[in-house]
C-alpha cells in the first residue's frame, strides 16, 4: 500500500499523492477532491463538478436550445382547466 508524508505548505498541511496512487485513481493536476474526517480516518473522494449556467448553456443561442428540446416532453392532450390556447 502506498504511503505519503504530511508536510507543511504555508500555514496548512499538505499530502502529495504518490504517482502510482494518482494514476490508479485517475487524478491529474488541478482535479478537485472532497476531504472528510470520519471516525479518525481521512476520506478523500473526487468532487462533483460545479458549473455555472453560462458554462452549461455555452455554445448555443436560446433559440437553438429551444429547437433542440422542442419535442422533449409529451404531456398528452390538454384536459380540464389547464387547456391553453396558443
Amino acid at each position: 500500500m502506498p504511503q505519503a508524508i504530511v508536510g507543511k505548505w504555508g500555514k496548512n498541511l499538505a499530502i502529495r499523492f504518490p504517482g502510482e496512487l494518482a494514476k490508479a485513481a485517475r487524478l491529474s493536476d488541478g482535479d478537485r477532491v472532497e476531504i472528510e474526517a470520519l471516525d479518525g480516518d481521512i476520506v478523500i473522494r473526487r468532487a462533483v463538478p460545479q458549473f455555472t449556467l453560462e458554462e452549461l448553456f455555452k455554445g448555443k443561442s436560446p433559440k437553438q436550445w429551444r429547437a433542440a428540446y422542442a419535442g422533449a416532453f409529451e404531456w398528452g392532450a390538454d384536459v380540464g382547466r389547464e387547456i391553453v390556447e396558443e
